[in-house]
């Protein structure tokens, strides 16, 4: 995604909100990723065309929705892609695991219907790749990234954007149950070791390629419930 450059405000409203707006574009949109330090108040004051206090105010209520983090001495990094990023984890972190856990299993299930409905042979490709990639993962981070790439891509292909943000933004990796184990390799095969024979997301992928929304939600009900006994083996553990 590609995002506008910084220009100078106009007079229609508040200058401090035009900024704010511009900045969150420049964030959102991905041209300042998340751990960037954005550019210095001097710098933002020539490219806005607006005064030093307006600039501080436009940024203040950025770093007060959590979108930026103010570094004293070292400058104002952004802390995180979008304001609903920000809301959702804060949400999150406010509930137990069980209910976060719920919530995803939730969208999950309506965007496979979704994805089998609306998926392209664009999308099919991505999740192949996806899932290719997770299944040859050297290690255990590597295959749960590679995981969530496979889920988040089902997401895309079901057109709808806003609950793929939601998804994404419900803190999957804090939230995932990886079975504990003596090296990074074991901790890969743990993880990706009971989808060996049968597995699920070859079936999803399957059901999506076929356009079948009964067997997509079928196949996403089969990961829900795996996720669930992991969940409840490593609470009790």
């Amino acid at each position: 995604m590609t995002t506008s450059p910084l220009v100078p405000t106009g007079r229609n409203v508040p200058l401090s909100v035009q900024i704010a707006a511009q900045l969150r574009e420049q964030i959102t949109g991905g041209s300042w990723p998340v751990g960037t330090r954005i550019p210095g108040e001097h710098e933002l004051v020539d490219l806005l065309g607006a005064s030093r206090n307006t600039v501080r105010e436009a940024i203040r209520g950025l770093v007060h929705s959590g979108m930026l983090e103010a570094r004293p001495g070292d400058g104002t990094y952004v802390s995180a892609a979008s304001e609903l990023e920000v809301a959702l984890q804060r949400r999150a972190g406010a509930e137990n695991i069980r209910q976060v856990f719920e919530a995803r299993e939730a969208l999950e299930l309506y965007a496979a219907g979704l994805a089998a409905e609306r998926a392209v042979p664009e999308d099919v490709e991505r999740m192949q790749r996806a899932l290719d990639a997770r299944d040859t993962a050297s290690d255990v981070d590597e295959a749960i990234e590679r995981d969530l790439e496979f889920h988040l891509e089902m997401f895309h292909a079901s057109g709808n954007p806003l609950m793929a943000d939601l998804y994404r933004n419900l803190d999957r990796f804090d939230a995932m149950a990886v079975p504990e184990a003596a090296t990074p390799l074991e901790a890969r095969e743990g993880f990706i070791g009971p989808w060996l024979d049968d597995d699920p997301h070859r079936a999803l992928l399957a059901a999506i390629r076929d356009h079948d929304p009964e067997a997509a939600r079928a196949a996403v009900t089969r990961l829900i419930a795996h996720g669930r006994r992991l969940l409840l083996e490593t609470r009790h553990s």
